[in-house]
């Protein structure tokens, strides 16, 4: 494992959502628009009383999409370093066994990793590439590996009530998958996820959910 901070954007959709969850709609590295705050009261609500809201899923043999929200009070550079950290990955990322960045320029990440949740789910092993704008967003892309496709963004927008972190992607196993299986892993595993993050981060906020309830949702 490398201590050298990288992007982890890939590894945390994959593991999440395998077999499926992703992107909305369209495609996503370089061409998606700026998070936006909840145009819904709702919404809103939900946001600042500390639930990660699920804005769109989907789910299918062929693969899934996912597109979640959560707010962080904490300033946008807090979260971003929690999910560049390899070392953090380990805390919010069940089943990371490796992380090694062949290639890092600073806007442009080159990172294999490994990701092992034992018999009931493939072990996955792949590289992808990280495009990034420091402190507004991650794009990332399958580059190579046992996956079809996967590939999705982190968008992080500061608000008076704190960060908006919108987080989206798109994967496509190389077997089929139940669809049971697609729902659950969209379900169970991507709002803990961004929990974890959020507390991480120190940015649980003083009302609704408590860090220590964001950190108990942590992998390890």
């Amino acid at each position: 494992m490398t201590k050298r901070p990288l992007p982890i954007a890939l590894l945390l959709a994959a593991w999440m959502c395998w077999p499926g969850a992703g992107s909305s709609s369209g495609p996503v590295a370089g061409a998606a628009p700026p998070a936006a705050p909840a145009e819904d009261p709702a919404i809103h609500a939900r946001l600042a009383a500390g639930e990660v809201v699920a804005r769109e899923t989907s789910g299918d043999p062929q693969g899934g999409s996912a597109r979640m929200q959560v707010l962080v009070h904490a300033p946008a550079r807090a979260v971003w370093d929690v999910i560049v950290s390899c070392e953090l990955a380990f805390r919010f990322v069940e089943g990371l066994q490796s992380c090694e960045v062949l290639e890092d320029t600073g806007d442009r990440a080159l990172v294999h990793q490994v990701v092992d949740r034992g018999w009931l789910m493939p072990r996955l092993d792949f590289t992808f590439e990280s495009l990034r704008q420091r402190w507004d967003r991650i794009d990332f892309r399958l580059v190579e590996g046992n996956l079809k496709a996967m590939d999705g963004s982190w968008r992080f927008q500061e608000t008076a009530d704190g960060t908006l972190v919108d987080y989206e992607m798109r994967l496509r196993p190389q077997a089929p998958a139940p669809a049971f299986l697609v729902r659950r892993n969209i379900s169970r595993t991507m709002p803990d996820l961004l929990a974890c993050v959020r507390g991480l981060a120190e940015g649980s906020g003083t009302n609704g959910v408590s860090r220590p309830q964001d950190l108990a949702r942590c992998a390890k």
